[in-house]
């Protein structure tokens, strides 16, 4: 591992925690989508999307993608930096019991001015490995 974001490998400190159905409750009240996806456990025993039936809640996609941006702006704000864009895809769904793990490792850098401007790719797996979401996330950081 490289010491700083402004550094390509470098990896940022993975962020882990537990899903449970109280923390998805609580992203509910706070972003205000009441999806019943997310919190009724009778209407999504039979729900169907497409060709895909869950059997039970699932986390809101932007709860996970809320913690990756955690984890790149941990490292990044106390260098007097911060994070300017992440686009990633739901690759599988985050269930009430999972535990998930963050990740992000830079690809590319550039100097801008007195800034170093990174890419990352990131991402976030459930405890069996499983990718549940992954794309790219960019930021600054000043330049040494």
């Amino acid at each position: 591992m490289t010491a700083s974001p402004a550094e390509v490998g470098y990896e940022f400190p993975p962020v882990t925690f537990d899903v449970t159905k109280e923390m998805i409750r609580q992203y509910a009240e706070a972003s205000y989508d009441f999806n019943p996806l997310h919190l009724d456990e009778g209407w999504m025993e039979n729900a169907e999307f497409g060709h895909t039936q869950y059997g039970g809640v699932i986390a809101h996609g932007l709860m996970t993608y809320s913690v990756v941006g955690r984890m790149i702006t941990d490292v990044v704000y106390p260098l007097g930096g911060w994070h300017e864009r992440c686009e990633m895809r739901f690759t599988a769904p985050v269930r009430p019991g999972d535990t998930i793990t963050t990740t992000g490792r830079v690809t590319h850098v550039r100097r801008l001015g007195d800034d170093v401007l990174y890419a990352a790719a990131v991402e976030a797996r459930n405890q069996d490995g499983t990718v549940v979401e992954k794309g790219d996330a960019m930021g600054r950081v000043p330049a040494a």
